[in-house]
């Protein structure tokens, strides 16, 4: 399985993930609250820049989320300035990079274990425990998949288009998915 998780022994990384997981949701409903006051988001900014390094990964680390992100930011923020105030598009664009880069934080600083084992626990299903790992996990493939067709294209000299792009990362999508349930066929895992 891939993750995101990356090995450290920062306070973050040994916080018990059930206070990591309640962390994440009040930060993401605080999310909503003062999206269109500029110092807010300021406020914001300084909070997960003190929590990438509290997690001891730095400006680089977080340099290279938002990078990851620049798409998802540039089709939030274009619809969001023609509708809305340049002020208000910004700053829930904002808000939406800041949930983001926290709930990446906690997967990066969370082994996949760890959250479907508190799951199961908590639901007293290990098949919803594992039902959620797959989905976590197929974040982190599709975006690997995503990044895998752009570096192809590149090495082959061709200039990326989008449409390519999207269609070739469905149909790896798709045969990874169908790997996945004949695997979990394999395994006695029922739907």
């Amino acid at each position: 399985m891939i993750s995101l998780y990356r090995p450290g022994n920062s306070l973050l990384h040994r916080m018990p993930v059930g206070i990591k997981l309640l962390a994440l949701i009040f930060v993401l409903a605080m999310l909503t609250i003062g999206t269109d006051l500029w110092w807010v988001a300021l406020a914001r900014a300084f909070a997960v820049v003190a929590l990438y390094f509290l997690a001891s990964f730095g400006f680089k680390e977080l340099g290279q989320q938002v990078w990851r992100i620049k798409l998802l930011v540039l089709f939030v923020l274009v619809p969001g300035l023609v509708f809305q105030s340049p002020l208000t598009a910004v700053t829930n664009t904002l808000a939406l990079v800041y949930g983001i880069l926290v709930a990446t934080l906690v997967t990066m600083t969370t082994k996949s274990s760890a959250i479907v084992d508190l799951i199961a626990r908590i639901t007293k299903s290990r098949s919803f425990a594992l039902l959620i790992a797959l989905s976590l996990n197929s974040v982190a493939l599709v975006s690997a998949y995503a990044n895998q067709i752009v570096d192809a294209s590149k090495a082959r000299g061709v200039r990326p288009k989008p449409i390519r792009q999207v269609v070739n990362l469905f149909v790896i999508s798709l045969r990874n998915a169908d790997q996945y349930g004949e695997a979990l066929a394999a395994r006695g895992v029922e739907a």
